[in-house]
């Protein structure tokens, strides 16, 4: 090869080389811009799931407030209801326990009445006769 043809090659090696770096920028800027495109609507995406996430957990903590007043007056509710019932049950034992001493009472006095009505029949003694006495030969 001649000096000449070598100098064209190197030439055309040279302007190839030139003509690639020029396209090379210009199709990583359209990709990367597509790229950040994406990102920022998954970004978005994902700023949109986290305030829907902190909306349900405010209501889920608005919601679990509730329901703890809720259960503090169920429970105090619960435990009116067991003094109650204690109280109840204090009282139920006393009249069943006045009544116990009534219904005693009252057989105390009919019985002291039955015996002011009917007298014990007196026993008298047994008047011998002859006839038991000695003869009659039956025993």
């Amino acid at each position: 090869m001649t000096r000449g043809s070598k100098a064209l090659i190197v030439l055309i090696v040279a302007a190839l080389g030139v003509w690639g770096c020029a396209n090379g920028p210009a199709n990583q800027q359209s990709s990367q811009s597509e790229r950040i495109k994406a990102l920022e609507a998954k970004c978005g995406k994902l700023e949109e799931d986290y305030r829907a996430a902190a909306t349900a957990r405010d209501q889920a903590r608005k919601r679990l407030a509730s329901v703890e007043e809720e259960r503090d007056l169920i429970v105090k509710e619960r435990d009116d209801l067991h003094k109650q019932l204690d109280q109840r049950t204090g009282e139920r034992d006393l009249m069943q326990t006045r009544c116990e001493r009534l219904r005693k009472g009252l057989q105390n006095l009919i019985g002291q009445d039955d015996a002011m009505l009917h007298p014990a029949p007196t026993v008298v003694p047994a008047v011998s006769t002859t006839a038991d006495v000695g003869g009659g030969g039956q025993s």
